[in-house]
Formats: structure tokens, sequence, C-alpha cells
């Protein structure tokens, strides 16, 4: 049960860029151009990075129950408060408030449910399924959300976000959510300690690993952007709007498949090997689309799925090596640190990604860029790894259980 809540908690992740249909209707409801408006998504960002390590401490004191129903009304609110904000003020104050929230209830908390409750040789397979959600998010918003926003505009489209919230990740988290007592319980002999602490405790000896693997995150997020910026990169190569939709589509259908690939070649290859494999991924990846994609779309639609595989590596990889490094324990905090880097990443990126095109004419130089950073990226999560492990022999000693000190 708590899987599927999980699946549904990644499904949520989705609504971001369906909010990304609302900049016409958004322009117009505020009277602004679409710098001012797009202001909002900086904002939630730089909120979300601001709280993420605070929301593993906490997850790591409340458990994934809590967390995940306060974090989902939350979001389900701010999307609310969103549609019928007055002005732009209070339009950014509930995307400080839905960037706060998001924390409880998408990343983090969905992939520790996984790896909690999915200790055997196959997790890393259940951790892509899981993370499908996201892209089974985007192919049902490709196909709904354009009509609900031609029909209901800006304040009728932020209410059904919230609606798909509701059916997706708050009723999940009130009926589904159950978290192993292991995983909470405190250490025997020790007295409740406040969620500071015990982040601090667990993650003592730990700093290089949280530090690397915080890096990973954030040179991973200077790639991501393309996700977003897909229809711009689309119409700079020449292709026709509904070309364009449906190459986004395709690029959702990919993800669905390459999730769960790369979760199976975690299970079956190796680390060593696994890597070999992403390097290659991320050398095929973007660099093949900057350089021949404007040979036409029928070049795009064979170079997408390898690019959806490259681009699955922060949600599927990068937290099951985390695990892997520090440990089920430990991984909620570790966790929550990398995604503050993931986060102030994609703030990051986004304006450099439009800074490039200005330059430049055309994304190119960007997709390059984000795949070197990719392979870099790769290069430093490896020696997170590397480290980690060692580190855990020393600190938790082979007299731990298995569950707690061993992550297979």
């Amino acid at each position: 049960m708590a899987t599927i809540a999980a699946f549904g908690m990644m499904v949520t992740v989705s609504t971001v860029a369906a909010a990304g249909f609302t900049v016409v209707p958004g322009t117009e409801h505020f009277g602004v151009g679409a710098g001012r408006y797009l202001i909002w998504y900086s904002v939630f960002t730089l909120s979300t990075a601001a709280v993420y390590t605070y929301a593993g401490r906490l997850l790591e004191r409340h458990g994934a129950r809590v967390m995940s129903i306060g974090g989902s009304i939350g979001v389900a609110a701010s999307f609310v408060g969103m549609g019928f904000a007055p002005n732009l003020a209070a339009f950014y104050a509930w995307a400080a408030v839905l960037g706060v929230s998001w924390t409880g209830c998408t990343y983090l908390v969905a992939t520790h449910l996984t790896t909690v409750w999915h200790t055997h040789s196959r997790r890393g397979t259940v951790v892509g399924i899981v993370a499908t959600g996201f892209s089974f998010g985007g192919f049902l918003w490709g196909l709904v959300f354009p009509p609900i926003v031609a029909n209901f505009g800006f304040t009728g489209a932020f209410t059904a976000i919230a609606g798909f919230v509701v059916l997706f990740a708050v009723l999940p988290a009130i009926f589904l959510v159950r978290e192993t007592s292991e995983i909470i319980s405190e250490v025997p002999g020790s007295a409740e300690p406040d969620a500071r602490d015990r982040g601090r405790r667990l993650t003592r000896g730990f700093t290089i690993v949280t530090a690397l693997l915080g890096a990973a995150f954030f040179l991973f997020a200077l790639e991501s952007a393309f996700v977003s910026v897909q229809p711009a990169v689309y119409d700079n190569l020449g292709v026709s709007a509904t070309t364009a939709g449906l190459l986004v589509s395709v690029y959702s259908i990919s993800g669905l498949i390459a999730k769960p690939i790369l979760g199976y070649l975690h299970d079956r290859l190796g680390v060593i090997a696994l890597y070999t494999v992403l390097v290659c991924l991320f050398v095929l990846g973007l660099p093949m689309i900057a350089l021949f994609g404007d040979l036409g779309s029928g070049v795009l639609f064979l170079l997408l799925p390898v690019a959806a595989l490259s681009l699955s590596v922060p949600t599927i990889i990068l937290p099951l090596v985390t695990l892997r490094a520090v440990g089920q324990e430990r991984f909620a905090v570790v966790y929550g640190f990398a995604l503050s880097a993931f986060a102030v990443g994609l703030a990051a990126a986004l304006p450099l990604w439009g800074l490039i095109r200005d330059l430049t004419g055309s994304y190119s130089l960007a997709m390059l860029g984000g795949a070197g950073l990719g392979i870099v990226g790769v290069l430093i999560s490896f020696a997170a790894y590397r480290v980690g492990r060692s580190l855990r022999h020393d600190a938790d000693g082979p007299g731990r259980p298995a569950s707690v000190a061993s992550t297979r």
C-alpha cells in the first residue's frame, strides 16, 4: 500500500509541468509579461531548497505518514491559493508555501517509503517503477489539461491541479501510507533527540559524502532543465507545434520505460558496470540532440528515448547510490540535503539555458554543457559511493542488523 502511495507522490511531482500550461492565461490574468509571472517558479524552487534538509530530519523523527499528510494538504491548498491570488505578491507568497509543502509529499518521502519497504534484491527496479509516476502524470496532463485551461481559465486550471493533488497525494497519504516501526524508532539507550540533534548524529563522519552527493545533484540539475524547456528547444530546431507536442508525449512514454530499466540495471550490473553505462548514456543523449537535432523530427524521435534514460538518472540512480553510500538510517537526512542542492541547481539552470539561447541563438551549447556536467556528476557520485561504503564499514560495524547496517 505504501508503494502505491509513493507512486502517487511521484505523479504529484508532474503538477509543476502542468503549471507550465498556465503561463499564457497567467500573464493575461495579472497583466504582466512571462518573465515576471515565472518568478513564482524561482520562489517555489528556492523555498523548496531552503527546507529540504530539515524535511529529512523531520521525516526521521515523525515518519512518512505525518509528513505526507501535512505536505500533500499544503500542496493542494497552495495551488488553490495561487489560483485565487488577487495579485502577484499573493501569488508569489503561495508559491513559497507550495515549495515548503512540496518537501513533504514528493521525491524525499516517496523514495524513503520505497526503500524502507523494499529491501530485497529488486529494490532498484521497484524504485524505477515508482518513479514512472512523474512520466505517467506528464502524459495525463498533456492529454487533459489544454482543454481545461481553454475552458476554465487561470483559476480553473489551478483548482484542477489541486484536485489532482487530492486524488494522487492527499487520499493515498491518509489511507495508504504506513512505515516500518524500525526506521522511526529511537536508537537503544538514547533519550528522545530533537530533529536537529538526530540529524547531526546520523551524519557525523559523513560530511564529505554528503557534500559530494550535493555537488552531484547540483550538476545533474543543470542538465535536467531540458525537461522544462523541451517545447522551446523543439521550436528552436524548427519543429512544428503539433510535432513538438507529440515529441513531449514520446519523451513521457520513454520515461515510463526508461526508469524501470535503470532500476533493473542497478540491480543486475553492479555499480562499476552501471556507471560505465551511464557515461555512455550521457554522451549519446542530449549531445546527439544538440549535434543532429536540426536534421528533422525523425532524428529526434530516435534520440529522445536515450535522452530519457540519461535524464532519469537523478530520480533513479542517485537515490539508490545515496542509499548504498550512507545506509537506510541516514538516508532521509542526507538525501534531503542533496535534494536541496538539486533544487538550487534547477533555479540556476533555467535562466542559464535561456541566457545561452539569447547569446548563441540555440540551445545546443546548453545541451552539450549539461551533458558534460552530468558526466562529472556521475564521477562525483561514484566517489561519494566509494567513500560512503568505506565509512559505513567503520561506523556501522559488522555487528549491526542487516536491515539497518546494510542496503544490499
